[in-house]
């Protein structure tokens, strides 16, 4: 990669512009993050533990997990007014409900539920509730609530309970089972303003006579349930998606790895890559995300593993798939434009990542990362600010404060999104759009759609689409990056955004030790890309590939180009033969058509004024087409011009041509031709043919149409008969139909040629017609014959129309 130092100077003052803004956007978004997070995961660990004893929970003999836990009735309702939220976290009833750890003490070789029992702490270590539960067959002694009431009473005037400052009676609600009975007494919170639609309590657990435990709680006035909308919808159609993707880019794969154009090796590596990736990153947060499920009798152990197989085999497997076959099938298309951009991921593929070339690719995409962070972030805004979405979470805020390894899981996950998502929606998705659709927007618009089904960001909103706002604004930006730099410039800088995007919000909100970690978290992975690209950049060594370096298949696609290029400039000069498509003369009225079976014909035809008011009139057609076929048309096209200057006989012009083709064309073959000179005041055509099919002449007073039959044998046939000259004379709106004999040979799906009668059938029926309507009823009759399969061989129509006006026009 070799960029201007004023392009560098440009990614540099960017990224500085981008911090100020990304602060601005943080506290924008910043409403629905936990706040006061002061304690670590092992600190969390150490109070839970200590307080789960004091309630007789066995900590040895169970399983641990720690989950974040949120209030999701008081969150609904304090997401409408963002300003609200933030007081909610400093008010001492509110904000030690609004979230905190939980931490489950499940049993060990037992169904989940019920478990040994959980303890809840404060994002600030304050204990925030704990209760020891027991199995439906365990026995405890049968006291009414009366006998209870007292002890309850008791405990609350003796103890303070955080967010339950005085408590007062409420209720109780017994729960019988066959050997105790449990009972949860609730004392009520008084509390005014928002939001006004709850009541607040804080609940005292017993079983049996004993005190088991206690625990805030709240709710809806009206006494309704709070339902829980989970996004299926947005779950199935990311899935959907995925698969949707997914097949059609194998239907590109195998028809590119049959035409050998696609290479497997880089593929299966990133393959690979991503499922490690993603593996890790799983291990870190199955029992996390294992927390609310289960599985009939299965222990919570295995429940975590279960729900790790599942997400493995039905998402992650299908992902690494994608990047596969997006690689594979991307590379094809990318190699042919922009393989100069790829060259750094080459290098860093080939295990060869300490160069400059990857250095430069690395840093680029490291100082470009905080303005992709705020496009991540510039597009959310949008319906923010226009009350259209409501402000919610960010994305891996839980995750962070819930999974094994806390914030360093957060590099595998920005990891493996940023590979899914330069892979697919950056290199496949540009360059398939760059290769089929027309519109340079497209591609852009693909790499959005690919971040959003990948779910490579989402936005801090609610509902779920306007979290793809996130996603859309983050493509966007690393495909800045790719056109500005390139691959591994935009795969770094999208890294570096989504580090940002998940863990500066939580490092905001966080103090002391948490806040270390999380600083930790993200220096690391800076430091290990600035350990690469800095020495890579001092040693000075730029990666340039020799023909000879590249992988096989990588050699076809080169060698395709090369030839495609090569066919697609025989082609415009080939076009530039012809003569324009309506050329005009005075009281003649012309219409022509050109169709080549392959990218080169060998059809030609032609239109040369050859002085004193004589037009020349040309058709040849090289047996077989293609790239021979029309170098050897083109040797004639020169030597006709050439002729004519000397000598327009018809006669003459063809044996010239016929010498011509015998001397320099390859031995058998051969080229049918027919010429003419046509006075333009008398209408007499004096004419010669080489073997061509006959031209018609639609007799405009009668309706009937008249063969010009001129037998010879075609040009490249060593001497023979002498070529012979024949005249006639056009009539004034009589019409001229010479063509090819593609035209003719043109066969439907049961192999019948279009042949000599519907040809002439349908000039007899048209020929009155004008040159422009009677070629399109030619054509259109021979498409619907041949509903429209590709043509065997060239197809060359010219229809030229005497009208006798040349005198009174000039």
């Amino acid at each position: 990669m070799n960029l201007s130092k004023r392009a560098w100077a440009a990614v540099l003052a960017l990224g500085l512009l981008a911090v100020p803004a990304l602060v601005f956007l943080f506290r924008h978004f910043d409403a629905a993050q936990p706040r006061g997070i002061s304690v670590t995961r092992a600190d969390v660990r150490r109070i839970a533990d200590a307080e789960a004893r004091r309630w007789g929970i066995p900590v040895e003999a169970s399983w641990v997990v720690i989950a974040m836990r949120v209030n999701y009735p008081l969150e609904g309702d304090l997401a409408r007014d963002p300003g609200a939220r933030r007081v909610a976290a400093s008010d001492p009833v509110l904000g030690p409900r609004l979230g905190s750890y939980r931490v489950t003490y499940f049993r060990k070789g037992l169904e989940k539920f019920p478990e040994h029992g959980y303890v809840l702490v404060g994002f600030d270590g304050t204990v925030l509730g704990a209760r020891k539960r027991f199995r439906p067959e365990e026995s405890a002694a049968k006291p009414t609530a009366a006998e209870l009431r007292p002890k309850a009473d008791q405990i609350v005037a003796e103890h303070t309970f955080p967010g339950a400052p005085n408590p007062v009676y409420e209720s109780v609600r017994p729960a019988a089972f066959a050997s105790r009975t449990e009972h949860a007494f609730r004392y009520s919170v008084e509390r005014a303003g928002l939001p006004p639609s709850f009541v607040y309590n804080v609940a005292l657990y017993f079983s049996g006579d004993r005190w088991t435990g206690w625990e805030l709680s709240e709710d809806y006035k009206d006494g309704r349930a709070f339902r829980y909308q989970l996004e299926l919808a947005g779950v199935f159609g990311r899935m959907a998606a995925v698969y949707g993707v997914l097949f059609a880019i194998l239907v590109l794969f195998l028809r590119k790895y049959h035409a050998g154009e696609v290479g497997v090796r880089t593929g299966g590596a990133l393959f690979l890559a991503y499922l490690a990736l993603s593996v890790g990153a799983n291990a870190f947060s199955a029992p996390h995300f294992s927390f609310g499920m289960n599985f009939g009798g299965t222990d919570a152990f295995w429940t975590a593993v279960a729900q790790g197989g599942f997400r493995f085999l039905f998402f992650d497997v299908p992902l690494a798939t994608l990047v596969f076959l997006a690689w594979t099938v991307g590379e094809s298309y990318a190699r042919e434009r922009w393989g100069h951009r790829l060259a750094s991921f080459d290098a860093l593929v080939r295990f060869d990542p300490f160069n400059a070339t990857v250095g430069r690719s690395i840093l680029f995409g490291f100082l470009a990362a905080p303005a992709i962070a705020v496009s991540a972030l510039a597009l959310p805004l949008v319906p923010s600010l226009l009350g259209w979405a409501r402000l919610s979470r960010w994305e891996d805020t839980e995750i962070i404060l819930s999974a094994v390894g806390g914030p360093f899981s957060t590099p595998l996950r920005a990891a493996s999104d940023s590979l899914a998502l330069t892979v697919t929606g950056i290199l496949f998705g540009l360059a398939w759009a760059s290769r089929h659709l027309k519109a340079g927007i497209l591609g852009p618009v693909l790499a959005t759609v690919a971040a959003a089904v990948l779910g490579s960001f989402s936005a801090p909103l609610q509902p779920e689409p306007w979290t793809l706002t996130g996603a859309a604004g983050l493509a966007l930006g690393a495909a800045a990056v790719f056109y500005s730099a390139d691959l591994l410039a935009a795969a770094t800088a999208a890294f570096g955004a989504k580090l940002l995007l998940c863990l500066v919000p939580v490092l905001l909100e966080a103090s002391g030790t948490p806040r270390m970690g999380l600083i930790a978290a993200l220096a690391v992975p800076v430091v290990a890309v600035l350990a690469i690209a800095v020495p890579g950049v001092l040693t000075g060594r730029t990666v340039s590939y020799e023909y000879e370096d590249l992988a096989p298949h990588v050699r076809r696609i080169v060698e395709r180009e090369r030839v495609k290029a090569e066919i697609d400039a025989a082609n415009r000069i080939q076009r530039a033969l012809l003569p324009p498509r309506e050329p005009e003369f005075p009281g003649l009225a012309l219409a022509a058509h050109y169709g080549a079976a392959t990218e080169i014909g060998g059809d030609y035809y032609d239109f040369i004024p050859a002085g004193n008011g004589t037009l020349a009139i040309a058709l040849g057609d090289v047996a077989g087409h293609g790239l021979t076929s029309g170098i050897v048309m083109s040797m004639v096209k020169s030597a006709l011009l050439v002729q004519m200057e000397y000598d327009s006989n018809p006669v003459r012009v063809l044996q010239v041509l016929n010498d011509t083709l015998v001397r320099i064309a390859p031995r058998r073959m051969l080229m049918t031709f027919f010429f003419g000179l046509l006075d333009q005041d008398t209408g007499i055509l004096r004419f010669s043919s080489a073997g061509h099919l006959d031209p018609y002449i639609f007799r405009s007073a009668t309706g009937e149409i008249e063969p010009l039959s001129c037998w010879g044998l075609p040009l490249g046939v060593h001497r023979r008969e002498p070529f012979r000259e024949l005249t006639t004379r056009l009539l004034p709106n009589d019409q001229l139909v010479i063509f090819s004999d593609g035209l003719i040979e043109a066969t439907n799906d049961q192999g019948d040629p279009f042949g000599f009668e519907r040809f002439e059938a349908l000039l007899r029926r048209e020929g009155r017609r004008s040159v422009e309507t009677l070629r399109a009823e030619l054509l259109r009759e021979i498409n619907r014959f041949t509903r429209n399969r590709p043509p065997e061989d060239d197809q060359t129509l010219v229809i030229l129309k005497f009208e006798g006006l040349r005198a009174e026009a000039a």
